[in-house]
């Protein structure tokens, strides 16, 4: 099976264009020029066009990834966005969920919350005897 020579191209190439950043996405030029245009996506300005790197585009794709979901430290479950992860751990700073946080008053997560210790009051019982 042949590749197409745009796919070639496009594998060879170190700057895209808006354009050609939004076909690799699968997504809308809109998308990409307001991605571009609020800084989220670095891209260089040449006269009336705009050029993304390929190094630009890989470090906007693998921080885009790091941002999105995450599991909770303190009732293991998975979210797909980090906004329901806004609080952690008070003592390793693993993320933990809005509900364990808020409603549950949770906020160890379970490594720290095992057999109901925790390296507090280890060390305050160290401290006392």
């Amino acid at each position: 099976m042949q590749e197409t020579q745009s796919t070639t191209g496009i594998e060879k190439k170190e700057f895209f264009s808006l354009e050609e950043v939004a076909d690799l996405m699968g997504v809308n030029y809109q998308l990409i020029y307001k991605l571009v245009r609020s800084g989220e996506l670095a891209a260089a300005r040449l006269g009336k066009v705009y050029r993304v790197s390929r190094l630009d585009l890989d470090a906007y794709l693998h921080q885009s990834k790091s941002h999105a979901g995450g599991v909770c430290a303190a009732c293991g479950k998975a979210y797909t966005s980090r906004s329901s992860l806004k609080e952690s751990c008070t003592q390793c700073g693993e993320p933990i969920c809005i509900d364990c946080w808020g409603r549950k008053k949770i906020h160890l997560c379970q490594a720290h919350t095992q057999g109901g210790t925790t390296k507090a009051s280890l060390s305050e019982d160290q401290h006392n005897n």
